[in-house]
Parts: C-alpha cells; sequence; structure tokens
C-alpha cells in the first residue's frame, strides 16, 4: 500500500505539474523558496522518475504548490478525477442555481413593473383606452406567483420533449402555472 501511495504521489505530481504548465525547473524553483534549499530540477526529475524516496515535509509543500493536498495525491487516479468531477460538477450547478434565482428575480420585477403599469390606461380616452387596456390584459397573463413559476420550471426542465426556446410555452402552460399555484396554496 506505501509503495501504492508513493506511486500515486508522483504519478500525480507530474500531471498536475503539466496541467499548471510549470515546469520542473519552476517547480524547483518554488521548492527553494519555500525552505528546500537543494532542491533542483534533477530533484524533480528523478522523483518524477520515482528514482528518489519523497519525505513527508516534502510531499505537503510539493501538494500545496500544485494546488493539491497529500491526500488528495496519493489517492488512485480514478478516484481523484471523479473527485474533481464531482467538484466541477458543484460549481456548474451551483451557478446554475444562482442563475435561476436572479431570473425569479428579475421575473418578479418584471411583474411590478407590469402592476406599476395597470394605471397608465386612465391617462387615454377612448379608442387609445381601449388599446391601452388590452395591452394591459395581455401583460396580466403573465402575471404567476413566482414559486409557481419556479416549480413549472423545473417540471419543463425534466421533460425532454418540451421547447424551451419557445416564448409560447409560458402562455400555452399558463393553466398549468396557475394549478401548481392552488396545489401548493401559493399566492
Amino acid at each position: 500500500m506505501e509503495r501504492d501511495d508513493e506511486a500515486n504521489f508522483i504519478r500525480r505530481m507530474a500531471e498536475l505539474r503539466a496541467k499548471a504548465d510549470m515546469s520542473q525547473s519552476e517547480l524547483a524553483r518554488r521548492m527553494t523558496e519555500r525552505g528546500f534549499d537543494t532542491y533542483s530540477q534533477t530533484t524533480v526529475s528523478r522523483t518524477e522518475k520515482g528514482e528518489r524516496p519523497i519525505r513527508l515535509g516534502e510531499a505537503r509543500v510539493l501538494a500545496e504548490i500544485l494546488g493539491s493536498s497529500v491526500a488528495m495525491m496519493v489517492q488512485d487516479t480514478e478516484i481523484a478525477e471523479l473527485q474533481n468531477e464531482a467538484r466541477y460538477l458543484r460549481n456548474v450547478v451551483e451557478k446554475l442555481t444562482l442563475e435561476v434565482a436572479r431570473s425569479l428575480s428579475r421575473y418578479a420585477q418584471g411583474l411590478q413593473s407590469i402592476r406599476d403599469f395597470e394605471g397608465f390606461p386612465s391617462s387615454f380616452e377612448g379608442e387609445d383606452r381601449e388599446i391601452a387596456e388590452r395591452e394591459i390584459q395581455m401583460l396580466k397573463a403573465f402575471d404567476f406567483p413566482v414559486a409557481a413559476v419556479a416549480l413549472w420550471g423545473a417540471e419543463v426542465a425534466v421533460d425532454g420533449e418540451r421547447d424551451l426556446t419557445s416564448t409560447h410555452l409560458l402562455l400555452s402552460d399558463g393553466d398549468r402555472i396557475r394549478q401548481l399555484a392552488r396545489e401548493y396554496g401559493i399566492d
């Protein structure tokens, strides 16, 4: 097991150094800056070839320089890759979740603008007033509770048959959004 840990560490060391586009000389320079006075490019090369053992303190500093930890670097490569992929996916989902929250916030602001706009037709008379009132009625067709829109959005997201680019989708599903609002007691 100990040899596996060291082999995994060495393999990850070379992978992470290459991924960071860092030369062996640059890694040696950084190790020297961290107090390893005799660290050279040759030391890095011999280490990556498995020709010299790695001391624990040295391993810790190498891992820090390479943006990892000793624990991550001694793990089996497949496990480490899985953890890296999981970390990446967490970041993606976190960003998308924030994007959804921002979109719902903008939707709520849009609803408020519609409500603010409702008084506007009173400044018109006759046919102009009728046109303005029809426009208000069309805008009100989009006045759904934000939480119901979020629930509906979750339904639509998992339905692979839906055209998510269609602006008609919201209008055609207005009854479903209202139904969700009633089901969940959302005002």
